[in-house]
């Protein structure tokens, strides 16, 4: 495999690239960046390198400039995590207009170059998802952001604690926006198959609290720790690894619903989506119960406002 992240001298991006590299699948990966960062990437490169002997993994590094792509040619996948970062009490909608400009920019450059797929990162993920979408003119199935994977993992972990079970019997995601208007799917939350309501303690669970928790989750890791890297780097990889292995799993990501979900058209959210080879080969279209639908729609409004004012940036 070939993937190119372009932001890769960031927090996510260098986190991503290394834990790609260490992949059996990866043969080539590219380090993208501003001119200003490419010391920084040629230092990461030799980082990573370090690491690949230490873990007796392989991969051919290379770092480019963001003034000449020609080096992603033939990439089967490019992850785009640059932007602005968002800072301590900024929304990611507050970043919209102005990561806009860079993610199309670059969605219209990589078109350009090579037919490929395009895994946005950079927030607020659902609208540069979209705008990606728009200025690459690719289909709709090469084109997906990481969306609520990270909220739907986030809230995982927060059932699984207080239940006191293994992470890997919950089953539960989050669709919406990855922001404020996200909308928990208690109705396809359950724990080792048996529905999260037919537990007894379901009655004390904290969920409004929860919920909250899972909102804030970046800006608490942004407080106190300047961002987050780690959870967003391994959900990406967790995304890439179904692609590489056709793995038909339904995750939830960021992806282009054109009336799947009760009417709701031309805009990219977070929905569950079958992901392969081909990238996003089927979207999911599931039924929520009345006050999830009524929730979704909220967050499908707020997201197509910003859509609209970004479409033509």
């Amino acid at each position: 495999m070939k993937a190119t992240i372009i932001g890769a001298s960031g927090r996510v991006g260098s986190a991503t690239a290394l834990l790609l590299a260490k992949e059996p699948f990866m043969k080539d990966l590219v380090l993208i960046g501003r001119e200003h960062s490419l010391n920084k990437l040629e230092g990461l490169k030799r980082d990573i390198y370090d690491a690949l002997a230490g873990t007796r993994s392989d991969a051919n590094i290379y770092v480019g400039s963001d003034n000449d792509l020609k080096i992603i040619d033939e990439s089967d996948i490019v992850i785009i995590t640059s932007g602005v970062p968002r800072k301590e009490g900024m929304s990611r909608m507050d970043l919209a207009k102005v990561n806009a400009k860079i993610v199309g920019k670059y969605a219209k450059k990589i078109s350009e170059i090579c037919d490929t797929k395009i895994f946005v990162i950079t927030n607020p993920v659902d609208v540069m998802t979209y705008k990606a979408l728009i200025d690459s003119k690719f289909d709709r199935s090469q084109v997906f952001g990481l969306g609520t994977h990270l909220d739907s993992l986030r809230f995982k972990v927060a059932i699984a604690k207080f239940f006191g079970v293994h992470i890997d019997e919950v089953r539960t995601r989050i669709i919406g926006e990855h922001g404020d208007s996200m909308v928990p799917l208690l109705s396809a939350t359950s724990i080792g198959g048996i529905p999260i309501t037919k537990f007894e303690r379901f009655k004390e669970l904290p969920i409004d609290k929860i919920i909250e928790d899972v909102k804030t989750k970046g800006e608490q890791i942004i407080r106190l720790k300047g961002g987050s890297e780690f959870g967003p780097a391994a959900a990406i990889l967790n995304v890439v690894r179904c692609i590489v292995n056709n793995e038909k799993r339904l995750l939830t990501l960021s992806a282009y619903v054109n009336g799947e979900f009760d009417g709701i058209r031309d805009l990219c959210i977070g929905i569950p989506v079958k992901i392969g080879k081909n990238g996003v080969e089927e979207v999911v279209a599931i039924e929520l119960s009345e006050d999830e639908l009524i929730a979704f729609k909220k967050s499908a409004e707020i997201i197509k406002k910003y859509c609209e004012e970004v479409k033509n940036l």
